[in-house]
């Protein structure tokens, strides 16, 4: 089968898996204060690491104003150090009850840390949990894309998985070509064509699935089986119901240059046993044969 791939867009950068490396320059500084949203992107070790940077530097802060009134802690050596530990008890509001301030400057101080302290804790732990009980989708595709004849029409096709032992219900996955195309005018501009698929719809996804496009004439793939260069990328999104949280998940993969992979076919990874159960292989998912 004779063609020309798809020529990847040259202003993008993908990963490996399909994910979008985007370069954002110029941000003016009142937008890119998104604080929130930053820390629930952030992977779990980096936000432990700015939760203690936070504890750390705040404790640090209070106990340097305890230290410099030497009336803070009459009864200890007040040492910074000493003076640091009883700034982390009075913001974790612990009191083990053999330090307390002896000065009204002191008192002020544990005052406005305790009230900060209550605060904190309170924005951390809703933080954390909304970051714990976000859902996230486990549905992976294959690497490559396949173009074979399917009932006597070039065809593309995929397949994706779904990784949780449970279900997706109502899935629908969209396909597009953001393709680079040409104005009269002479001007560029990227599109976002349909790739229409034969199954886009399922009520209960729990296994695997495979997704095949028609490159017909009606295709705008079509041009590129008559030997025309195109540049773009193909784009799928996938979005169904998790089953088990009640709430909408989605995944997106996209595909370029060399992800299509012309005269092979799926490895079969799916076995129906005797007895009505079925065996899913996830080593065959990427195979082709």
């Amino acid at each position: 089968m004779k063609m020309k791939l798809l020529e990847p867009l040259q202003e993008s950068n993908m990963s490996r898996r399909g994910g979008v490396v985007v370069v954002r320059k110029n941000i003016p500084r009142s937008i890119r204060r998104d604080y929130y949203h930053t820390l629930l992107t952030l992977s779990w070790a980096k936000t432990i690491a700015v939760f203690f940077a936070v504890f750390i530097l705040l404790n640090a802060f209070f106990g340097t104003l305890f230290w410099l009134d030497p009336a803070s802690l009459p009864e200890s050596d007040s040492t910074w150090l000493t003076c640091f530990f009883f700034s982390v008890e009075t913001f974790a509001t612990i009191g083990y009850g053999h330090w307390s301030p002896g000065s009204l400057f002191s008192h002020i101080i544990v005052t406005i840390e305790a009230a900060i302290g209550v605060v904190t804790t309170a924005i951390m732990a809703g933080f954390f949990f909304a970051k714990f009980a976000r859902p996230h989708s486990k549905i992976e595709f294959t690497e490559k894309l396949i173009l074979h004849d399917f009932e006597g029409v070039p065809t593309l096709s995929f397949r994706i998985i779904n990784i949780r032992e449970n279900q997706l219900i109502d899935s629908k996955v969209h396909v597009n070509l953001l393709l680079d195309t040409l104005t009269k005018e002479g001007q560029v501009m990227r599109r976002f064509l349909d790739l229409k698929l034969i199954r886009s719809r399922v009520p209960i996804f729990s296994m695997s699935m495979s997704l095949m496009h028609p490159v017909d004439e009606e295709s705008p793939l079509y041009p590129m089986l008559q030997g025309e260069s195109l540049k773009g990328e193909i784009i799928v999104t996938v979005v169904g119901t998790d089953s088990t949280f009640g709430q909408t998940v989605h995944a997106t993969q996209m595909y370029q240059l060399n992800d299509i992979v012309t005269g092979k076919r799926w490895a079969d990874m799916v076995e129906v046993q005797p007895d009505g159960v079925r065996h899913i292989d996830y080593a065959e998912f990427d195979r082709m044969i």
